[in-house]
């Protein structure tokens, strides 16, 4: 006799629930370890009895939401879905949810007696354009993560360093950023010194060239772009 799978039945609607659970019990594939109308309980059963197989009606209140709510409390359950419309669309959003199988709604009790077994072999079918889709999901989520892990993140300035980039991009030199926050020379130095180093720039006159990304690029009277004066391009402060 076949090993029998721990199946746990969830569904909102009485007799459907109650005749998947006299069905599944008469076959030896299955055992129904509990049953639940309400998403507290089947989350509480779940927990509880450890099924190997959460049967979970797609028509249940909360659809998709349910489904990852369950599969975080049943994390080691296999979820599969039942009588859902097999489009792309609809498979792949109980795909993203948790769900390890599905079952469409023009399938048979033979046909998800079947499944539950295939699902506890590690094994599914699906119809090629859904497969295909499935792939081209994973590929292009893939990239995304690819694409994010490769770009450098966001300097963090602080106030004071958001300040005095604005007054770098108008093109003031370290004496005129000084008069106009009114604070020391030295002081001026240094937070241009950190400034640059989160900037990754080696001289203020790269400022501008980096300007768009975290501030708007001021103008000059005239309209066009301001830039530092070629009297007052300093190197980046030292330590010393």
């Amino acid at each position: 006799m076949p090993f029998a799978r721990e199946t746990l039945v969830v569904s909102a609607i009485c007799f459907l629930r109650q005749s998947l659970v006299e069905i599944l019990s008469h076959a030896p594939e299955v055992r129904v370890s509990g049953e639940a109308a309400s998403l507290d309980r089947a989350v509480e059963v779940a927990r509880a009895t450890r099924p190997a197989i959460v049967l979970l009606d797609a028509a249940f209140p909360g659809g998709t939401q349910s489904a990852r709510i369950i599969s975080s409390a049943a994390s080691e359950s296999s979820l599969i879905a039942l009588g859902i419309r097999e489009t792309e669309q609809e498979v792949l959003a109980w795909a993203e949810a948790g769900a390890a199988g599905y079952v469409p709604d023009t399938a048979s009790v033979d046909d998800l007696i079947a499944l539950i077994g295939q699902i506890s072999r590690g094994e599914q079918t699906c119809p090629s354009n859904i497969a295909g889709s499935l792939l081209r999901r994973v590929a292009a989520s893939h990239r995304a993560a690819a694409g994010a892990a490769a770009k450098p993140p966001a300097p963090a300035l602080t106030r004071r360093e958001i300040e005095i980039l604005s007054l770098l991009g108008e093109g003031l030199s370290n004496k005129d950023i000084a008069r106009r926050l009114r604070i020391s020379l030295g002081t001026t130095k240094s937070h241009v010194h950190n400034l640059l180093g989160k900037l990754g720039l080696p001289r203020r006159a790269d400022v501008m060239a980096r300007l768009g990304p975290w501030t708007e690029r001021p103008t000059a009277a005239s309209g066009r772009p301001a830039g530092p004066r070629p009297n007052e391009i300093d190197p980046p402060a030292s330590f010393g």
